[in-house]
């Protein structure tokens, strides 16, 4: 979403003098417009605190004037501290309901701060109500619109910013992002790099270009842009960790320690460990060594999977706990680094390996049950961005599957759910349940082994099961993943698995007639 500045001319050569007194004034009555301009040309020139200081001292002095509550407002915005402006735009918001760009900022420093999201969607249809050509408050409808599942909306609003501000990036890219809401994936990609023309250096845009080249093949064009993820991924976005040591960038490793690390969630490590054999042969043909720094919830797994691959398997929490290394690199970057194209991706499967021992105990005591053994996945992470896309919930797999109760026994994957299993198992669709046994990933592993089928959502439970070499259906949804890729049912990166996706945005009715239809037919 993009803030709205003020109306009013800024005057560039606004001198310090005429700042500092502005800036002092803090007893004197000030002119409004003034003292205005003298706030947009502080943020103009880096010092955001400054203008917050002076603008909120004016607005001390002038509380009933709305020119100054919203001048507050935004310099608190645009000092990055958005819950701070929220107040200065609600009195705006009372004194002035029409106020220019008002109700467009005022969204922002909602949506920025986890705030109602109904205020929100009303705030942005209000500023289009009041201006019908307000170009950024049709860009940030594009966002409003497509979390309230109004896609043909959405639509709109992207046809109509691009036709106010053709020039904006952030038009152009919020249009990208309801065209690949929508599957329009070619126009999806152009309007990407167009975004990426007009903002080089913007690391969203880039990101967010990646993310299509990916699910398109193109890995030569997408790998690199793939790079931008740190910033332009607000996900991950000032999390990347500080290493003692630099990145590696494809120099000689002879003589050297190169550490790999885990990094986003359980699904990317799942499906990005099958790299580190790769590299560490590289490593060791350059006479060099190589760490792998795993979650811990992974240790079991990976350590007995593909450790001996590397000269130290590590899972400290802390970076001062890690061993010895001379240059650092991020488990999702090695594809990259190694030019990895096309089948070079696909790693035969399973390259992940369960505990024998631990998948013949759970056979054995599931050897009672003469169905067909069938474990369920419905969400992903709830904090996730787009879990409410992903998502398909217990309840929908109820209507369903329920009338194959007979011949197949659904087993949950999915930690924490009681209430969702208990709510399922009162209205007649029973799923048991033996997560509360699972400490670790290795653990979830050994239980994935004694299924005949696992039925999940796009979540760590689908690159296990695939990883595993088990057969594995992923629902999807409109606008999956890019690992997941376009257009297809079968996964490169997983032989064993059989894709389901939705050909209309937000519709999982034909997804699951498809599946409940497949799940009789091998249940039968």
């Amino acid at each position: 979403m993009q803030i709205s500045p003020h109306d009013t001319p800024t005057l560039a050569d606004t001198d310090d003098t005429m700042l500092a007194t502005q800036a002092d004034a803090a007893s004197v009555d000030v002119d409004d417009d003034a003292v205005s301009t003298a706030t947009q040309t502080l943020i103009e020139r880096g010092e955001v605190e400054s203008a917050a200081q002076l603008a909120a001292a004016h607005w001390k002095l002038r509380p009933a004037s709305p020119a100054a509550a919203f001048n507050c407002g935004y310099a608190m915005q645009m000092a990055g501290r958005h819950a701070d402006a929220i107040a200065p735009y609600r009195r705006t918001l009372e004194l002035a309901p029409a106020w220019p760009s008002l109700k467009n900022n005022l969204a922002l420093a909602i949506r920025l701060t986890e705030g109602d999201p109904d205020l929100e969607f009303a705030l942005i249809e209000g500023a289009l109500d009041d201006d019908p050509d307000d170009a950024r408050a049709w860009t940030n409808a594009v966002v409003t619109r497509i979390d309230r599942f109004d896609l043909d909306g959405a639509l709109r609003a992207a046809t109509r910013a691009v036709a106010l501000a053709p020039d904006s990036a952030l038009a152009v890219n919020n249009a990208s992002t309801a065209m690949k809401e929508a599957q329009w994936w070619g126009q999806a990609e152009t309007h990407a790099q167009r975004a990426v023309e007009l903002a080089p250096h913007n690391p969203t845009y880039r990101h967010n270009l990646s993310l299509l080249q990916l699910a398109r093949g193109d890995f030569a064009s997408g790998w690199p842009h793939y790079e931008a993820r740190w910033e332009g991924s607000a996900e991950l976005r000032g999390n990347l960790p500080v290493f003692p040591a630099p990145r590696w960038r494809g120099e000689s490793l002879k003589g050297k320690t190169l550490l790999v690390w885990g990094e986003q969630g359980l699904g990317d490590a799942l499906q990005f460990c099958r790299y580190v054999p790769l590299l560490a042969e590289r490593v060791h043909r350059e006479g060099g060594r190589i760490v792998w720094n795993a979650f811990p919830v992974l240790g079991g797994l990976f350590g007995r999977s593909l450790a001996t691959h590397v000269d130290v398997f590590d899972t400290s929490t802390r970076i001062e706990d890690l061993p010895a290394f001379d240059v650092e690199l991020p488990l999702m970057s090695i594809p990259g680094m190694l030019g990895l194209d096309g089948d070079a991706l696909a790693a035969t499967t399973p390259y992940l390996h369960a505990d024998a021992a631990a998948v013949d105990a759970w056979r054995a005591a599931l050897a009672g049950e003469k169905r067909l053994k069938v474990g369920l996945a419905w969400t992903g992470s709830l904090s996730h961005q787009r879990n409410r896309f992903r998502r398909v919930g217990l309840e929908r797999y109820a209507d369903a599957f329920d009338p194959l109760q007979q011949d197949v026994a659904f087993y949950s994957l999915q930690p924490g759910a009681q209430h969702d299993i208990e709510a399922a198992r009162a209205a007649g669709f029973v799923v048991n349940d033996c997560t509360r046994e699972w400490r670790t990933v290795d653990d979830t592993a050994a239980f994935v082994g004694a299924l005949d089928l696992v039925i999940t959502v796009c979540t760590s439970a689908a690159h296990l099961s695939g990883a595993l070499g088990r057969r594995t259906w992923v629902l999807l949804d409109a606008n999956p993943h890019w690992v997941w890729q376009h257009d297809r049912r079968d996964s490169p990166f997983y032989p064993s698995a059989s894709l389901y996706r939705q050909t209309t945005f937000a519709d999982w009715q034909p997804v699951m007639d498809a599946v409940a239809a497949d799940l009789r037919r091998l249940a039968g």
